[in-house]
Order: C-alpha cells, then structure tokens, then sequence
C-alpha cells in the first residue's frame, strides 16, 4: 500500500483547501494560502519569506480538476494533479527547494473564483455561494446551529439569505444566523408553516426589521461579479412544500450551477416544460438524492458536468440507487455530504472549476494513507472518489509553488 510520509526535514508537503480556516494555518516564515493545478505539476500558493524552515503540519485536502469547456483533463495531467499511484492510494515525498525556470500562473485563487460550499450539515442542506469580490449569499441553513462553522469560514455578513421552503432541515439553522450575522436580504416562497420551526424564524426575522424582503419571483440578483436567477415557481396552494422549493441558477461568466432545494418530480416537470433549465457546470441533488428528486427530462437538460448530494443519516434510503445511478450515467463525478463532508466547488469565469474536500492537519513525520476510489474518510484513510483508477507513469512530477511562482518542492516519480 502507497502512503503520504512528510519528512521531518521537508521544505513543505501541503493538500490545503482554498477554504481558509479559522486561524491561517502558519509555518515557521510562511503562510499556506493556497493550491495550485497547472500543465506539469501541481503546487500550493503562499505569502511570506521564501525557503521557510522545515514545517511542522500539513494540511491534506482532495482536489478534483476540469478544463473549461467540460472537456476531461488530459490522463497525463490528472495523474499529475492528483498525484495519485496505482490503483489505491498514493505517495508523496519532496525534494529540495528548488528554482522554477518558467513560473506558473496560479488558477484558482481565492479572489477569482464563485466558491460553492456544500455544508455537511446531516440530513438537511445548507449551500454557502462566497463571490470573488466577498459578497455572501446562503441557501437555507440546515436544522441545527452552523454560525460556528460560517464564522470560521469568514462569513461576517450574509447579503442574501434564502429559504428554499420552510422544512425544518432547511430552516432550522437560519434562526441562529439572524441572531447572530448581520443579513441584508431575505428570500423565500411566501408559503406559512404550522411548525414551531417556522415560528421561530417568523420572530427572528420580525425582530431585524432592517432587512429586506425578496419575494421569491423569476427575477435576477447580483452577487459581486456572479448573479443568482430566480426560477419560476409552481403557483401558490397547487403543490407540497417540497415542490415549492425555490430554485436559483448561479452564474460566474463559464461557470454555473443549478440549486434546488427538495424539488421533486413535479416542480422538475414544471420547469423543463417551461424550457428554463439550463445546462449547468454544477447540479446540487434535489431532495437529498431522494427517487422523486430527478427526471431523466430534467437531467438531459442540465447535463451536470458534476453533481453534489447534500444528504445525512436518514430512514428514507437517500440517497437512492436509482438517483445515484441516473447521476452516474448523467455527470462526471457525483460528491456526497454523508461521505465527504464538506464539498466546495471553486468555479471559475472562463468555466473550469476545481471540488475541494475536508480539511485535515498532518503531524511533520505523521503518516496518512489517500485512496483513488470511494469510502469514508476515518482520520488515516482519505478517499478521492474517484470511479475509475487514475495512474501515473515514471518521469510524472508533483511540483510546490510558492507566490512569486518559485517551486519550493519537486518530485518526480
């Protein structure tokens, strides 16, 4: 079995996500900011002194690249990219500082790319769009208190905060957000709720009069540089909560992403016979992966390049294999909550976009093993979730770079 062994002596070994912690993770003269994928190599962006000393942490997280356009990487590439070996797992180990004749442009920094964090909030949703100009919009707020988790993500205000329909796994959060981080819009379908759920949110919202309702019709909102289209909803008093839901298509230039709450069956037949579902980079599941939360209409006309299953322990069997199954023949990769935790999508203008998974801290001389296929990451195995084996070849190179485009640490197989 391959593993990932940081040395002790490295000049830096790092998997770290574009999603900042709570604190900037800091070596010793330099701090990790960011990954970068490129044309022979991949590499972590950072700020601060060059050649730090050698680092105590590292900080692992799983990456999944696309070219814009919806072509497939190249095999050479995504071996490298993903630095995977074989058929299980893969190694890392680096050599020393080295100089980079041809600094590389790093594309997918944080100030130029619509983040989409899938929050792992159980069996519920809650979706956090972060533009690359700061604005902050999020849609629904699981059951339970996730400001914690927002603050550490840096969230210190909400621009737009919409519910997609008043079911405690997509409410029950959102009184805790009003409560506690300032929000400038609200949006949701109107429709009232008997629950004491619904009460509570009807009273934190009464006591923050300075924000602004949105009633929730086909209209356009702008997030910095990304806009959020409003769907056309099923009329008023015709149909289930569920098939309310509120359904926004998000655009950054290439980039798009196809977010709608627990639609089933009927909502989804309203929408692809209005001729309003466009194909999409990104499609969150409708209702947790659920039978009646796809059509294969609905589906042949996003044509999801990668699909994403916010879903938890549940008695319904969600997800369900005839959705995991239309998901797989439909999209490229398919991402779940349940098994990855959070899922960020990092989307970029001209469309290519790159999936961000966990975010882990490895011990300078710890051990971690990184697996190709799918499965539950447990603290020393982590999985990539990929459905085929993506291999290497000798002379493939893993290459660490720092801002100034300076590799640090390289590789070769």
């Amino acid at each position: 079995m391959m593993t990932i062994l940081p040395r002790n002596d490295l000049s830096m070994v790092c998997f770290r996500p574009l999603l900042e912690p709570p604190a900037p993770l800091r070596y010793p003269g330099r701090q990790m900011t960011a990954l970068q994928v490129r044309p022979g190599g991949w590499g972590c962006q950072s700020s601060g002194p060059p050649d730090p000393p050698a680092p105590t942490l590292c900080r692992m997280s799983h990456y999944s690249m696309a070219k814009p356009g919806g072509a497939q990487l190249p095999h050479s590439l995504r071996r490298i990219a993903l630095a995977v070996l074989a058929l299980s797992a893969f190694t890392l180990q680096a050599a020393s500082p080295f100089e980079s004749p041809d600094p590389a442009h790093v594309p997918f920094h944080p100030d130029t790319v619509l983040r989409v964090t899938f929050l792992d909030v159980g069996q519920g949703d809650a979706v956090l769009l972060q533009a690359p100009e700061g604005q902050t919009a999020l849609i629904d707020a699981g059951r339970g208190d996730i400001v914690p988790l927002l603050r550490e993500m840096g969230v210190t205000r909400i621009d737009l905060l919409l519910a997609t329909h008043p079911h405690a796994d997509h409410i029950g959060g959102m009184t805790g957000v009003l409560e506690s981080i300032p929000v400038r819009f609200f949006m949701d379908n109107g429709d009232p709720h008997s629950t004491a759920t619904y009460r509570r949110l009807l009273a934190a919202l009464d006591a923050r009069p300075e924000i602004t309702y949105l009633e929730a019709v086909p209209r356009t909102i702008s997030l910095g540089s990304a806009t959020l289209e409003v769907l056309p909803l099923l009329p008023r008093g015709t149909a289930e909560p569920n098939d309310r839901s509120v359904t926004v298509v998000v655009r950054y230039g290439g980039f798009s992403a196809l977010l709608s709450g627990d639609s089933e069956v009927r909502q989804l037949t309203h929408l692809a016979g209005l001729g309003v579902v466009p194909e999409v980079t990104l499609l969150k599941a409708p209702h947790h992966g659920s039978d009646n939360g796809f059509t294969w209409d609905f589906l042949r006309l996003a044509r999801p390049r990668l699909v994403v299953i916010s879903v938890g322990r549940n008695s319904y069997g969600h997800p369900r294999p005839a959705a995991l199954s239309a998901y797989a023949e439909t999209a490229r990769e398919t991402w779940r909550t349940d098994l990855h935790g959070h899922v960020q999508v990092l989307g970029r203008a001209d469309g290519g976009y790159a999936v961000v998974l966990g975010d882990e801290v490895i011990a300078g001389g710890g051990r971690i093993v990184v697996h190709s296929g799918t499965g539950r990451h447990d603290g020393e195995r982590y999985y990539m979730g990929q459905r085929r084996a993506v291999w290497n070849n000798d002379g493939d190179t893993a290459t660490l770079y720092d801002a100034e485009g300076t590799a640090v640490v390289v590789f070769s197989y």
